[in-house]
């Protein structure tokens, strides 16, 4: 309890404060320049006018963070900031690194925190005992502190932070939580209609159980029964193929089914 109070502490301090008021210092991993934290903006030229998220990772203890990170690679980045700083320690840096998840991050701007390493590491401000810790920034201001690996890139579209669903074009995952996002909470056949064109976009980028079972679900929804079904069916075989559960799948045949 005494952590999470702690924890909230910090995030109410940070959520005021701008991004030039955090002195700490960072190590660019790609040309192992070391900067301070708030000159990111002045010394790669970054927009202000765009959000920008902060993310931090582990290589050694957080597989998630790794996750996380590779979906927001896959977003279009003329539309929001991204930027990674990895908290693995001084002693466990170089395995970390060895693994090389950041030298395929080429949308995003890649550091270390210096953890450790002196009274400037990151660790000093911020909390790296648990990650991700993600920070939002607008205008140069953190709006938001946290830590939570579920702010998929989807929920920025979801939220209406970002209006273009093209953010996350090229993310099949990111488009199918957002059309599965539309089924459970829209009722406009307008708006699922819309949701289906980012379920044809899904599968055109991995054809896979989950989003041949979210736009089965769709079709139900927008009145398409016979089209649900094979749809369902098409999941169904795919999910035996994989050994996936598909209990959720069977229940919308039956639903399909009482409605032809």
């Amino acid at each position: 309890m005494k952590k999470q109070l702690t924890l909230l502490i910090l995030f109410l301090t940070l959520t005021n404060i701008a991004f030039s008021q955090i002195d700490v210092k960072i190590t660019n991993l790609k040309n192992n320049k070391t900067l301070s934290f708030n000159e990111i903006y002045s010394e790669y030229n970054i927009d202000e006018d765009l959000p920008t998220l902060v993310i931090t990772w582990s290589g050694k203890w957080c597989p998630p963070c790794i996750e996380l990170i590779k979906r927001y690679n896959e977003c279009d980045t003329s539309m929001m900031n991204i930027i990674t700083i990895n908290v693995d320690s001084k002693n466990s840096l170089a395995e970390a690194l060895d693994k090389g998840y950041h030298l395929k991050w080429n949308k995003s701007l890649n550091f270390h925190g210096n953890i450790g390493s002196d009274k400037k590491g990151f660790d000093n401000v911020f909390n790296v005992s648990s990650a991700p810790l993600i920070l939002y920034l607008e205008n140069g201001k953190i709006n938001d502190a946290l830590i939570n690996f579920k702010v998929y890139p989807y929920r920025f579209i979801e939220t209406g932070r970002i209006d273009d669903v093209k953010f996350i074009w090229n993310s099949t995952k990111d488009l199918n939580s957002l059309a599965w996002s539309y089924y459970e909470s829209e009722n406009s056949i307008t708006k699922l209609e819309e949701a289906i064109k980012w379920i044809i976009r899904s599968i055109e980028l991995d054809r896979n159980y989950h989003n041949i079972d979210t736009h089965a679900a769709l079709l139900f929804k927008t009145g398409k029964y016979t089209e649900a079904l094979k749809k369902a069916k098409e999941a169904i075989e795919l999910a035996k193929e994989n050994e996936t559960n598909y209990d959720s799948t069977t229940e919308l045949i039956n639903k399909i089914i009482e409605k032809l």
